[in-house]
C-alpha cells in the first residue's frame, strides 16, 4: 500500500533531523582533527628548524671593536684671527698678565695708569665685559701687584708682591662664581714671578731664591716650601700637578745662569744647570745660556714627554718614561728662523704640541700647527727691527679665541684680541 506523499515527506524530515546533528558532530570532528593537524604540523616543523640551526653555528658576529690608538693626536692650531687692540694702561705702568673666563669676561692685571675708565688713574686690575674695559680693581682693594695670572673656568690667581711692603711675595685670588677677592701676604723676602694651575684646583706659584707655595683645593690655603736652590724661579709650567717644569737663573758677574726642575708633588729633579752641570740630565751648548722659557706636554698613550725650551737656541727634548735618556732636536730644523735672523726666543705660548706660538725679541711672533712655522704679523703692533717691546702670556678660551697683554712703546700697553 502506498503511503501518502505528505507522509513520505514526513519520515524523511524524520530521518534528515536525525541526521544533522551526526552532520554536524562529523563536521566538528573533521575541524578538530584538521586543527590539530596543522598544529602538529607547525609543532614539527619547528622542532626541525630548532634541531637544524642548533646543530649549525649561528651565533651573532662579534661586536667590532675599533683599534687602541697607539699615539696621541693633536689637531692643527688655528691661524686665521680678526684682531682687535685696546690700550688699557700708560706710562709708567707694568702689566703681569690676563685671563679670560669667556670671550667676555677677562680679568689684566698688573701695575696700571692712565684714564681707561674716567676717574681713575691707578689700579691694580681691568675687566673685560666683551665690549669694553671699563671696570677696575683698586689697589686698596687687594694691595697686590701681579706678575703673572693663571686660572680655570671659574678661579684666578694672581702672583706677584705686596703693594707698599717693600719685596714680599702675595697672591690675589678671585672666585668668579661670588665675585669675590681673597688676598695672601707672605713674609719671605722676594717676588713671585710665574703661576701655573692644573685647572683642577691646584695651583704652584714659585719665584726668588727657590720660593714655591702650592695650593691644592679651592679652599685649601697656600703652603710654602724651600726647593733645593738659591736661584731664581721666573717660569712654571706642569703637565699634572705631579709633574711640574720649573727655569730659573742666577747671576753672578753679570752672567746669568739657567736652571731647569722638575718637582713630583715631592721630590726635585734637576735637570739642567749651566752654572754646574755635574749629574744633569739635559745639557746646551755652553754659549748657549740665554733661555727664556719652557712649556711641557705629555702624551699619556705612549708615556712620551716634550720638553720645550725657548732662547737664543731653542730646542724639543724628547723622552719616554724615565728621565734618564732625552733626544734633542733644535727648533731651526722645523723652519723657526728666530737665531738666523739674530733674534732670541722670549716665550713659549703652548696649547698642544701642533699649536704653541714662539715669542722672539723684536715683536717676531711665530705658531707652530704640527706642519711648520709661520711669521704671525698682528696688525698695528710694532714690526720687527721698530722697537723692543715685552709680551705677557698668550691665553686662549675654549671657543679659540685668544688674548695678548703686550707693551708697544716703554711701559704703555694694549690688549690683544684674537677672534677665530
Amino acid at each position: 500500500m502506498t503511503k501518502p506523499r505528505h507522509a513520505v515527506h514526513a519520515t524523511q524530515k524524520v530521518a534528515l533531523k536525525a541526521m544533522v546533528p551526526k552532520a554536524l558532530m562529523w563536521m566538528a570532528s573533521l575541524v578538530e582533527n584538521h586543527a590539530t593537524a596543522c598544529a602538529t604540523y607547525f609543532l614539527t616543523v619547528l622542532i626541525i628548524l630548532l634541531l637544524f640551526f642548533s646543530g649549525t653555528d649561528c651565533k651573532k658576529p662579534p661586536p667590532i671593536i675599533p683599534p687602541q690608538p697607539t699615539t696621541c693626536e693633536y689637531p692643527a692650531g688655528n691661524r686665521n684671527f680678526t684682531w682687535r687692540l685696546d690700550t688699557i694702561a700708560w706710562w709708567p705702568s707694568e702689566v703681569g698678565g690676563a685671563w679670560a673666563f669667556s670671550d667676555d669676561d677677562a680679568w689684566v692685571m698688573g701695575n696700571m695708569h692712565g684714564p681707561t675708565v674716567p676717574g681713575q688713574t691707578f689700579y691694580a686690575g681691568l675687566h673685560w665685559n666683551g665690549r669694553a674695559w671699563n671696570d677696575t680693581i683698586d689697589f686698596y682693594n687687594i694691595l697686590v701687584i701681579a706678575n703673572d695670572v693663571t686660572g680655570d673656568s671659574h678661579f684666578m690667581v694672581a702672583a706677584g708682591y705686596y703693594a707698599y711692603a717693600g719685596e714680599k711675595p702675595a697672591i690675589a685670588e678671585f672666585d668668579n662664581t661670588t665675585k669675590k677677592w681673597q688676598r695672601y701676604q707672605f713674609q719671605n723676602p722676594g717676588e713671585l714671578h710665574s703661576v701655573w694651575t692644573d685647572g683642577k684646583g691646584y695651583f704652584i706659584a714659585v719665584g726668588d731664591s727657590g720660593m714655591v707655595y702650592t695650593k691644592d683645593g679651592y679652599s685649601a690655603g697656600w703652603v710654602y716650601q724651600k726647593a733645593p736652590t738659591n736661584f731664581n724661579f721666573y717660569r712654571v709650567y706642569g703637565v699634572s700637578k705631579n709633574e711640574v717644569y720649573m727655569l730659573a737663573y742666577y747671576n753672578t758677574s753679570g752672567i746669568d745662569y739657567p736652571q731647569i726642575w722638575r718637582y713630583d708633588g715631592s721630590s726635585w729633579l734637576k735637570l739642567l744647570d749651566d752654572f754646574d752641570s755635574t749629574g744633569t740630565i739635559i745639557k746646551i751648548p755652553n754659549d748657549d745660556n740665554s733661555l727664556g722659557d719652557i712649556y711641557a706636554s705629555r702624551c699619556s698613550i705612549t708615556d712620551s714627554l716634550r720638553l720645550y725650551i725657548i732662547g737664543w737656541e731653542s730646542y724639543l727634548f724628547e723622552t719616554k718614561g724615565s728621565f734618564t735618556d732625552f733626544r734633542a732636536t733644535n727648533l731651526s730644523t722645523f723652519g723657526l728662523p728666530l737665531r738666523s735672523l739674530g733674534r732670541t726666543g722670549l716665550d713659549i705660548n703652548g696649547f698642544s704640541p701642533n699649536d704653541f706660538w714662539v715669542f722672539g725679541t723684536r715683536y717676531n711672533f711665530y705658531h707652530w700647527n704640527g706642519t711648520d712655522f709661520q711669521k704671525m704679523v698682528i696688525p698695528d703692533l710694532p714690526n720687527d727691527d721698530t722697537q723692543f717691546g715685552d709680551q705677557r702670556k698668550m691665553i686662549k678660551t675654549s671657543s679659540g679665541k685668544v688674548f695678548l697683554p703686550t707693551e708697544v712703546s716703554s711701559q704703555v700697553y694694549v690688549v690683544v684680541q684674537g677672534t677665530p
